[in-house]
């Protein structure tokens, strides 16, 4: 029975309320309107121990803000801590944005329960635990199965401590988060016997692609059902600002804004010289308040009519009060639409038509292939970020390879002491170049220039 069953069967059992629970009832009925946001105020008196109890449990299951009051609710107080690195997954938790879910299954020992959603109409966060007295840390892989694609599903859950809540992000790009979707988890054991094959995929290694996974315990389909209510918010605010940034023309067509996130859609002038292809920003309300790029997920996705970013995704301004909107645009990434390839000459380590501001550390040959290495600033809030296009890179004869790895470190390492330096500016990115013997490959910078604007360019949205 999961927790809407459970609150229908309440329900029933609560229809009579005893005379003592009247008052009661009433009390716990009531709300209080504040400045910020509804809190509910509930009040219960030492009657009958067992009609309490009932109406406890109702309360725990129904009411977010009730359980995160008592103090006493551990899966709530751990949702608080799951979201604690998003702003706008906190806001909707402190605003009572919840859906509860409840479902729970085992399977082989295992048992696997899905605790709540926050979801919108382009995005959903499903939180769950895994448990077993058998096994020490579970981790699970997750896949949607949703027929006709449009939506990327991620999770940044691994290494969990049993017991605690975990999350899957599931962000629709090309459509709307539909009413119900299958959530399946495929569950396994992080033992000491399966941590070995991993090694392999460490880029100091001989760069061996292992024909290696985990070993699944159980799979587990949880059906979601979601509150209409939810799937409904958020809008669209025109905007259709046309603006210069670092002399290319760009439109600020339009902003999306949900609970969960904030889309911002540009639209690249085609005469322009170069594509827009990453961009520093925040939103500012009259309040002083700054919502910045989204972290843990998608924070940009490409303009379907070129080669550049059309959509930025930052933190959610949907529980704020303030009542305008300015967007702030503190630095561009550039790619010149005629500008060349980057040239490595592995063996001589020398570099050509290098993205601004990133160095050619070298490169090293070992018996799997080459290791290249470069560094990079690091962007505002210490992010790093990609360089060259992620998928190939190219002989002198043209013929293109598979890039099968990518490994980024904060610093820059001194080849001759070892020692990492600068890691509060820099940042080291490296990744094989698999079984390649030739001695020159061409890259495709994701940019070549950057651009940083001090004041910002400000842009008002409403």
């Amino acid at each position: 029975m999961n927790r809407i069953e459970e609150y229908k069967a309440l329900l029933t059992e609560l229809e009579q309320t005893p005379k003592e629970l009247e008052n009661t009832v009433q009390k716990a009925m009531k709300r209080e309107n504040t400045s910020r946001k509804k809190r509910r105020a509930w009040g219960i008196s030492c009657v009958s121990l067992a009609a309490c109890f009932a109406c406890f449990v109702l309360l725990v299951n129904l009411s977010v803000p009730f359980a995160r009051a008592c103090g006493n609710i551990p899966v709530l107080r751990e949702l608080a801590r799951a979201v604690s690195w998003s702003p706008s997954l906190s806001a909707a938790v402190e605003n009572e944005y919840v859906q509860p879910i409840g479902q729970s299954q085992t399977k082989d020992g295992i048992t696997v329960t899905v605790e709540y959603v926050i979801v919108d109409r382009k995005q959903v966060n499903i939180f769950f635990t895994l448990d077993s007295k058998e096994h020490a840390q579970l981790e699970a892989d997750s896949r949607i199965e949703l027929p006709g694609g449009g939506y990327s599903c991620g999770s940044s859950s691994y290494g969990t401590p049993n017991g605690e809540l975990r999350s899957v992000r599931v962000d629709f790009i090309e459509r709307d988060v539909p009413d119900t979707l299958d959530l399946v988890l495929s569950v396994w054991a992080q033992e000491a016997e399966q941590d070995k094959p991993a090694e392999a995929y460490d880029i100091d290694t001989e760069f061996d692609t292992p024909d290696w996974g985990p070993d699944y315990l159980a799979e587990f389909t949880f059906a979601l059902t979601f509150d209409p209510h939810h799937t409904a918010q958020g809008k669209i605010i025109p905007v259709d600002a046309v603006f210069s940034l670092d002399g290319q023309a760009l439109t600020l067509a339009e902003v999306e804004l949900y609970p969960t996130h904030l889309r911002v859609n540009l639209e690249d002038d085609p005469a322009n010289a170069a594509w827009l292809t990453g961009l520093e920003l925040y939103l500012e309300n009259e309040r002083g308040e700054r919502f910045y790029a989204s972290t843990n997920g998608v924070s940009a996705t490409g303009d379907p009519d070129g080669e550049g970013m059309g959509t930025f995704w930052l933190d959610s301004p949907f529980f704020s009060q303030g009542e305008h909107l300015t967007l702030c645009i503190t630095r561009a990434k550039w790619r010149d639409k005629t500008a060349p390839q980057t040239k490595l000459d592995l063996r001589k380590g020398t570099a050509e038509n290098l993205p601004e501001g990133v160095r050619f550390l070298g490169a090293e040959e070992r018996p799997g292939g080459w290791l290249v290495s470069f560094a990079a600033p690091l962007e505002a809030e210490n992010r790093m970020y990609s360089l060259f296009e992620s998928q190939f890179y190219l002989d002198e004869n043209g013929e293109s390879y598979d890039i099968m790895q990518f490994g980024s470190t904060y610093g820059v390492e001194d080849p001759l002491t070892g020692e990492w330096t600068d890691g509060e500016t820099m940042f080291t990115e490296n990744f094989p170049l698999q079984d390649f013997r030739g001695d020159v490959v061409y890259l495709e910078p994701l940019f070549d220039k950057l651009t940083a604007f001090d004041p910002p360019v400000t842009i008002p949205i409403k």
